[in-house]
């Protein structure tokens, strides 16, 4: 049972820090890539 209540708090966590990340995201305050924009700055571009 306690390893279920864990593994719930990790997934609340998880939860937060998307959270978190989509609120930062979306008020302009970090920026997303897309795959081929990492690829390309990592000179594995196609």
């Amino acid at each position: 049972m306690i390893q279920a209540i864990k593994e719930h708090l990790d997934n609340l966590e998880g939860l937060y820090l998307a959270e978190q990340s989509l609120i930062e995201n979306r008020a302009g305050r970090s920026k997303t890539y897309t795959l081929n924009e990492v690829k390309c700055d990592l000179g594995l571009a196609d």
